[in-house]
Parts: C-alpha cells; sequence; structure tokens
C-alpha cells in the first residue's frame, strides 16, 4: 500500500538547501519516488503558520519507504537539508474508502 509524506518546511539557508535539492532529486527519480507536489509558495491558512515551501512525497509502500530513507547517497544529501531547514513530517497511507 502506497505510503506518503507531507513535510512541510521553513528554509533559513536557501543557498545549503539547494545543494540538497541538487544532490536529492536525481535520487528521487532513480528511487522512483513520486513527488505529487512540491510548492515553494505556499499559501496557509492560518497567519500564524510560517512556511517556505511544502513537498508531497508517495512511495510504494512501507518497505520502499524505508529503504530510501536509509541510502547512503540520500542519508548525505539529507545533511543539508536538516542544517538549512526546520522541517514538520506526516505519513500516511493511501485512502482505502470508497
Amino acid at each position: 500500500m502506497s505510503q506518503f509524506i507531507y513535510a512541510q518546511m521553513e528554509i533559513h539557508d536557501r543557498k545549503r538547501y539547494n545543494l540538497y535539492m541538487n544532490a536529492a532529486k536525481p535520487i528521487f527519480i532513480r528511487e522512483g519516488v513520486k513527488v505529487h507536489a512540491a510548492d515553494d509558495a505556499p499559501r496557509p491558512n492560518s497567519p500564524d503558520v510560517k512556511v517556505d515551501k511544502v513537498v508531497l512525497l508517495e512511495f510504494r509502500d512501507k518497505a520502499h519507504m524505508k529503504a530510501f530513507f536509509a541510502l547512503p547517497d540520500y542519508i548525505k544529501a539529507g545533511k543539508d537539508r536538516d542544517a538549512s531547514t526546520h522541517m514538520k513530517t506526516m505519513m500516511f497511507e493511501r485512502f482505502k474508502g470508497l
């Protein structure tokens, strides 16, 4: 069953975040991770929410997601992401109803 990750980021070092993006994009493509949304200008519905970027990712299943985040090249790229952002994430499964 598909697994999704929603990430909401405040970016405090755009140059370093761009290093992450340049390294991570080919890994997402190579590993078959679907990027459903990546918005650099999200519009929060609440004025107290500060967010510079949102991303919605889809993985084939939990095993795919766990394997992806354990990849040495993604772990290396993630160091730039972690150093350049404050991020909140949520993981969830595809809706099974209807």
